[in-house]
């Protein structure tokens, strides 16, 4: 799980949750919840929360302007990250992060460290679509506890360029979440209508004199050091963090049914406890069908 554009998700999506005390808790009740009914719609055994850690230094150096126009971290989302933690550990998700490393970086290297297993990739991130393909699926939460799963075909239907395309796409467009400058006049279909005709970044700077439109071939022209760095700012890095340890680190842990009734109560979660407890009875008393 891309675990702070999950939680960032939360954050907005519910408004107005305070603790007894009066401690903001709505991105905390809401990852409990979705995690909660993720074990439900997606039963795993292994997973983790994946979470940036740092700058990453080998895109500030492409770009010092990277992510720059990103607001701060609000306060009354702050305060919540320590006990979102807590609760995931308690809940018995491995979290993976590392130094210098953005999310995306890590999913895309334990991916590429497990190449006959299966992968849920729990995100809207774009970018993780370059990572799908048979067995890895990009899972997109949505309103009430839907989950959308996308293989490679929805991937493509989605985007209109391939996976492996999508590299070359993001180019191209640029990001303007990740203040990632595209090719002036270039948009997503256009972006998609020439990686359609010719492929690639590389096929379409090989065949420059067949784009009809003077301006578009003039604006691809002139982008030739833009797309080269863009390329190098969404390529998805595949180091392992210092800690692995091999997939085993990423199995899930027995849930602390004790410690996360503990949590709920003190947060004034009525109606998890309540969930929480049923959870416990359920697993001292395991139905046989």
């Amino acid at each position: 799980m891309d675990g702070y554009a999950q939680i960032y998700r939360c954050f907005f999506a519910i408004r107005g949750l305070t603790s007894p005390a009066g401690q903001p808790t709505n991105a905390l009740y809401g990852m409990a919840r979705f995690m909660l009914n993720l074990e439900q719609a997606l039963p795993h055994r292994f997973g983790a929360l994946v979470l940036d850690k740092g700058k990453p230094k080998h895109r500030l150096e492409l770009l010092p302007e990277y992510k720059g126009t990103r607001p701060p971290m609000p306060d009354d989302l702050r305060c919540q990250v320590a006990p979102i933690r807590a609760w995931v550990a308690a809940l018995g998700w491995p979290l993976l992060e590392e130094e210098g490393s953005e999310a995306d970086d890590l999913i895309a290297a334990v991916v590429t460290a497990c190449p006959g297993l299966e992968v849920a990739i729990v995100s809207h991130d774009k970018d993780l679509g370059q990572l799908v393909r048979p067995g890895v699926s990009l899972v997109q939460p949505g309103p009430k506890g839907a989950l959308t799963r996308l293989g490679p075909e929805a991937v493509t239907e989605k985007f209109g360029v391939a996976p492996e395309q999508l590299g070359d796409y993001l180019a191209l467009v640029g990001d303007s979440v990740d203040n990632i400058p595209g090719v002036p006049g270039v948009g997503a279909k256009t972006a998609a209508s020439l990686l359609d005709r010719f492929g690639s970044i590389a096929g379409i700077q090989e065949h420059l004199s067949e784009v009809e439109r003077p301006a578009l071939r003039e604006a691809l022209t002139s982008a030739a050091e833009t797309l080269r760095r863009n390329r190098r700012l969404v390529a998805l890095r595949t180091d392992l963090p210092s800690s692995w340890s091999g997939i085993e680190g990423l199995q899930r842990r027995r849930p602390d049914w004790q410690a996360l009734l503990s949590m709920a109560r003190g947060f004034g979660f009525q109606s998890l406890t309540a969930e929480l407890q049923r959870r416990l009875q359920d697993e001292r008393n395991p139905t046989l069908f």
